[in-house]
C-alpha cells in the first residue's frame, strides 16, 4: 500500500498540467474503489462458502491493482478500457445468472455504469459508452426477461439467508458507488471551474499580445483571405506544420489551415470569415482535429495548439 500511495503522490510531478493530474488521480481512486469492491466480493464468497468464484474475483482484483503501475498512455487507452468494461459486464452477467434473481447481482450494472463516466470521455468515446450500456441492458434483460431461465443450468443454490446477505451487500455497493460518484462529480466540477477561469485569463493575455503582434501581418492576411497567408505563416513559425504532422500525420490541408488559425488564437467566427466558411463547418473541422490529436473534451484546443506547436 505504501508503494501505491507513493505512486499516486508522484502523479503531480509527472503530469503536464493540473487537469491531467486530476484525471490521473480520479482514475487511480476509482480503480482502488473497484479493487475494494472485488475484495468485498471475495470476503462475501468466503462467508457463503462459494470458493469456486474466489479465483475469478482475486484475478480481477490483482489485474485492476496492476493497472495503477501502468503508464497513463496505456491506462487511458479507450480500446483497452472498452474491452475491460465489456469483460466486467459479462462478469456480472455470469454471477447474476448462477446466483439467481434473489441475490440482486444485477444491481452491479449500476456501479459499472457510474464508473463509465469517469473512465471514458463522453464526447470522444460516446460510441463505446453507448455500446457498453446497451450490452449491460441486454444482459440484464436476458435474465430478467426469461425469469432467470439460465440459472437452472448454472445455479449455485443459495438458501434464503445467503441471498439476504448478498442483497445487503449489493445495497452497500450501490450506496458506496453513488457516494463516490457524487464526490467525483463535485471535484471534477471544481477543477473545471478553476480551469476555465485560468483559460479565460490566458485568453485575455494572448489576445492582448499575439493579435497585436500579428495585427498588421498574419492577422490581416488571414482575415483578408490572402493567398500569401500560409507562406507568411511558415516564415513566422517554420516548424509548426512539421510538429503538428508528427503528432497527427492524418491531418489534411484544410485542417492544417485551421490549425494555423488556431495558433493565432482566432475565434470560430473569425476563422469562418478567414476561410469563407460557415461557423458550423469550422466547428466540424475543429472537432475532427480534436479527434486526430486525441484531445479530451475539456482540453481547450486553442491553448493546446498555442502551447505545444
Amino acid at each position: 500500500m505504501n508503494q501505491i500511495a507513493s505512486l499516486i503522490a508522484k502523479k503531480r510531478d509527472l503530469a503536464k498540467n493540473e487537469m491531467e493530474y486530476e484525471k490521473s488521480i480520479l482514475f487511480d481512486v476509482y480503480t482502488l474503489t473497484l479493487v475494494l469492491l472485488l475484495i468485498c466480493n471475495i470476503i462475501l464468497n468466503i462467508i457463503l462458502g462459494q470458493y469456486h468464484s474466489l479465483i475469478i474475483f482475486a484475478m480481477a482484483a490483482l489485474f485492476m491493482l496492476g493497472t495503477l503501475f501502468m503508464p497513463d498512455k496505456i491506462r487511458f487507452n479507450s480500446n483497452l478500457l472498452f474491452l475491460l468494461f465489456l469483460f466486467l459486464g459479462f462478469f456480472i452477467f455470469y454471477f447474476d445468472t448462477i446466483s439467481g434473481e434473489g441475490c440482486m447481482n444485477y444491481l452491479s450494472y449500476v456501479s459499472l455504469t457510474i464508473a463509465l463516466s469517469f473512465f471514458f470521455d463522453h464526447i470522444r468515446d460516446r460510441w463505446f459508452i453507448f455500446f457498453l450500456v446497451v450490452s449491460y441492458l441486454i444482459w440484464f434483460l436476458v435474465n430478467a426477461g426469461t425469469h432467470y431461465y439460465l440459472s437452472q443450468f448454472f445455479s449455485v443454490n443459495l438458501n434464503l439467508e445467503q441471498q439476504w446477505y448478498v442483497r445487503i451487500y449489493k445495497i452497500f455497493e450501490i450506496s458506496f458507488c453513488t457516494f463516490i460518484g457524487m464526490y467525483f462529480i463535485y471535484r471534477k466540477e471544481r477543477v473545471l471551474i478553476k480551469y476555465y477561469v485560468e483559460k479565460e485569463r490566458l485568453n485575455a493575455i494572448i489576445q492582448k499580445t499575439d493579435k497585436i503582434n500579428f495585427s498588421g501581418e498574419l492577422y490581416d492576411l488571414a482575415m483578408s483571405k490572402n493567398s500569401l497567408f500560409i507562406t507568411y505563416f511558415k516564415s513566422q513559425f517554420p516548424d509548426f506544420f512539421d510538429k503538428i504532422l508528427a503528432a497527427s500525420p492524418n491531418l489534411i490541408s484544410s485542417e492544417l489551415e485551421i490549425c494555423a488559425l488556431l495558433k493565432l488564437n482566432l475565434t470560430t467566427k473569425e476563422m469562418a470569415i478567414a476561410t469563407n466558411s460557415t461557423i458550423r463547418a469550422i466547428e466540424n473541422k475543429k472537432y475532427r482535429i480534436r479527434r486526430k490529436l486525441d484531445l479530451a473534451s475539456e482540453t481547450d484546443i486553442n491553448l493546446y495548439i498555442i502551447n505545444n506547436f
